[in-house]
């Protein structure tokens, strides 16, 4: 149950005060009277109480979240706003204060919430705030109803939160479980905890427990391939047996050696020493890599340092204490990235043999029989011009329910995400000596997890946004990844058909 007051009080920055060498709050609750009154006018009998109900928070969320995003009335969209804004900067804070606690459980924290909150509870309630039409841009609303746009990087969190969220869809998760994974997985903020505090940068061992993406074929050298392929079988192979987990430690000399002798086997021969070196060189690949993915440019922070005095490397103690992912976890990664490749081809494949299928079934049909040829040109209709089933039912002179039962749009939808599903599960089984194959044969909770995987991604990916676009039937542009391929896909049989 929460307090109805979560919808005017607003968690906002303020000056943190040093109590015992430390610093503390940093933060302060402010009563929004706009927000405050809006509620009031919208539920009069739930302003007094004190606390809501499950079922009266989430009624209560369904109906402002309704008004943010479509009343009629432009102030009425910006109070509501207001009330969700509101509402979400309690969580804010409450997952920025979580975060230390998180990174580095072993050793003293290097920082605390105060250095995360300037990047995500931005919003102090002062402004009217509402999305332009397309919901790129932020907007203010002025005294005289008139709207100016944010400045880019000024944006509030919030209001980002906001427009990601739908309380009619997201059946499985909470406005407060949305808002603390949002908060988490914020770039700034992840940005400030990866280039400032090294946080979730992992050792050179950890990097080189993955493979080779195939876009960084070109930055390797000539036998890099098949030393990564020896670290893979000696490295790899002992810490799964020894179920080690925690930080990822530099490989034995016995290691090192049996990894020699299998280079040695290809006529590739390196010293220990020198494999070593060759093994730092390519993992520096895979962490820029990593670092340009995560950030969107090529910046390293060293797990090591150079140290004079012994002229060797040393850890970079100012990083703290880092625990490697597990081995397990390595591969659904190395999943997830193999799904952000191979999801919209395979998208495309399972769609198009879905309106095949579909096709044949209106020939093979008595009612809809004369359909089969205009399905191409209705789905364009739907997906590229934006017209409604009931436009649609009008060009073709027949009613909106035979329009509905020639479509089933939602059905069509249903057997496209089983088919890229089973294709996804399909392909990545039998990828050799990467997701653990062997495992996946004799473990049903392993191949649980991986169709779990998929499914989530695939439904985070495009199913999701594509059902609402359906559910809606509203007439709206359609830009749904799903609504993407679609297009791709019949403007291809068109070209080809020509």
């Amino acid at each position: 149950m929460v307090a109805p007051s979560r919808y005017w009080i607003m968690w906002i920055i303020d000056s943190p005060k040093v109590e015992n060498n430390q610093l503390k709050d940093g933060y302060k609750p402010k009563i929004i009277h706009l927000a405050q009154e809006f509620f009031r006018i919208q539920f009069p009998n739930l302003t007094s109480q004190r606390t809501l109900s499950s079922e009266e928070n989430r009624h209560v969320q369904a109906v402002v979240w309704k008004l943010f995003r479509s009343a009629s009335d432009i102030r009425d969209r910006a109070f509501a706003g207001l009330c969700l804004r509101c509402y979400v900067s309690q969580i804010i804070l409450m997952s920025c204060k979580k975060i230390p606690h998180t990174c580095r459980p072993e050793v003293e924290k290097p920082f605390s919430y105060i250095d995360l909150l300037p990047f995500v509870l931005n919003d102090d309630g002062r402004e009217l705030v509402l999305w332009d039409s397309e919901e790129q841009t932020q907007l203010i609303l002025n005294h005289n109803d008139t709207t100016r746009p944010i400045a880019r990087g000024g944006e509030f969190f919030s209001v980002e939160i906001l427009r990601k969220f739908n309380p009619t869809l997201s059946f499985s998760e909470s406005l407060d479980n949305w808002t603390w994974r949002l908060t988490q997985q914020n770039q700034n903020l992840r940005l400030f905890l990866l280039w400032e505090l090294g946080v979730g940068s992992p050792s050179d061992w950890a990097l080189l427990c993955k493979h080779i993406p195939r876009s960084l074929e070109s930055h390797l050298e000539k036998g890099d391939r098949e030393i990564l392929e020896a670290f893979h079988a000696v490295y790899r192979r002992d810490r799964r047996n020894s179920r080690e987990k925690g930080r990822c430690s530099e490989p034995t000399l016995n290691q090192l050696q049996e990894m020699c002798d299998l280079l040695r086997r290809r006529n590739i021969i390196h010293s220990q020493r020198k494999l070593i070196c060759h093994l730092k060189r390519i993992a520096e690949i895979l962490r820029q890599d990593t670092f340009y993915k995560k950030t969107g440019s090529p910046k390293t922070i060293s797990i090591e340092m150079y140290d004079n005095s012994s002229n060797d490397s040393v850890p970079n103690l100012e990083l703290g204490y880092y625990t490697d992912t597990a081995l397990e976890e390595i591969e659904l990664e190395q999943l997830k990235e193999d799904c952000h490749v191979l999801f919209e081809e395979v998208l495309y494949e399972a769609l198009s043999e879905v309106i095949r299928q579909k096709i044949e079934d209106l020939r093979k049909s008595k009612g809809y029989k004369s359909f089969a040829q205009q399905f191409h040109k209705g789905l364009l209709l739907y997906y590229q011009e934006d017209k409604s089933l009931g436009d649609i039912a009008k060009l073709w002179g027949i009613h909106w329910c035979q329009a509905r039962r020639i479509f089933k749009l939602e059905n069509l939808l249903d057997n496209v995400q089983y088919r890229t599903e089973k294709k996804f599960l399909d392909k990545i089984s039998k990828l050799p000596n990467r997701y653990r194959v062997t495992t996946i044969c004799t473990s049903p909770d392993y191949l649980k997890n991986v169709a779990e995987e998929i499914r989530n991604y695939a439904l985070n990916k495009t199913f999701t946004a594509a059902r609402a676009e359906i559910i809606s039937g509203k007439k709206q542009k359609k830009n749904s990844l799903f609504a993407q391929i679609i297009r791709r896909y019949l403007n291809n049989s068109i070209k080809e058909a020509a």
